[in-house]
């Protein structure tokens, strides 16, 4: 006969099995999440409405060309001092769910008319066709830079020895792995992390970030730029509120290579402020 005692048993297991498989559910359904639909939880695609043309300012280019995700289109705004070829380049990478086009009036404060810019969308963005990954996204951006020198009529060797970068969270990743096969003059990275992995365990946990099939590696990054002779500057623009990623993990980002980066706490900057906020001295930086 099934005594109290044995009831209380019963009941005890039941209860250990269902706070067993809760816990288990609190680990699972993240990492699964992360597994099976960490590219729609890392990127989000915005296109371009009809007429956004008509956005683009006086001798803006359309550059159009093809990879292995489809058919691309960049935009270049060529100095404003009528130069032919500009004396330097600034490539542009966007932050997540932001297209190119994003930067013009960023572009339009520059106060060195000298300057070109070239706008790129990661594939899948804008008016960019197929999947953003790392390999897509760097492809996409060499692909530009060599479409870009045969529009100007200059080798390609030439236009990358004027290029720079700037980018924005993604994008300043999406920039330093850009850097990584061209010989940048400058970067400036703003709202950066220090690795994907490290960010998805922020996020979420240190486990589940194993589960990443993609991980930016801005250390190893800002690292090879710093062994590099003649060796670019690098500025660092950081929000002291951003709510997204930590001010530390820019920080220690500033620190892997403290030769050739400076780092700037923007007071009150949030992650979605950190451009206007600190435009006036990301452009003093970019112009020294």
């Amino acid at each position: 006969m099934n005594g109290p005692e044995s009831t209380r048993s019963k009941h005890l297991r039941r209860w250990l099995v269902k706070w067993l498989l809760l816990a288990l559910a609190v680990v699972l359904v993240p990492a699964a999440l992360l597994f099976f639909r960490q590219h729609s939880m890392i990127y989000h695609p915005r296109a371009y409405p009809p007429g956004y043309e008509r956005a683009l300012p006086p001798g803006a280019l359309q550059v159009e060309y093809s990879t292995v995700a489809g058919k691309q289109v960049a935009f270049y705004l060529p100095p404003r001092s009528g130069e032919a070829v500009p004396a330097r380049v600034w490539v542009t990478f966007a932050g997540n769910a932001s297209v190119a086009l994003d930067w013009l009036d960023f572009a339009a404060a520059n106060s060195n008319e000298s300057d070109g810019f070239l706008l790129l969308d990661y594939p899948g963005y804008g008016k960019s066709e197929g999947v953003a990954s790392i390999a897509t996204s760097r492809g996409s951006a060499d692909k530009a830079v060599a479409t870009l020198a045969g529009r100007l009529g200059i080798p390609e060797a030439e236009l990358s020895s004027r290029l720079c970068v700037i980018g924005l969270s993604l994008g300043a990743a999406a920039a330093l792995e850009f850097s990584a096969g061209h010989p940048i003059q400058r970067a400036v990275l703003i709202a950066s992390f220090t690795t994907m992995r490290e960010m998805a365990a922020e996020l979420f946990s240190k486990p589940v970030s194993f589960l990443l099939r993609e991980n930016y590696d801005n250390r190893a990054r800002l690292r090879e730029l710093a062994r590099r002779v003649p060796a670019p500057r690098v500025a660092i623009f950081h929000g002291t509120a951003d709510n997204l990623i930590p001010l530390q993990m820019a920080r220690e980002l500033a620190e892997t290579a403290p030769a050739i980066t400076q780092f700037f706490p923007i007071e009150q900057a949030n992650h979605d402020t950190i451009v206007g906020d600190a435009m006036t001295e990301i452009i003093a930086w970019m112009n020294q």
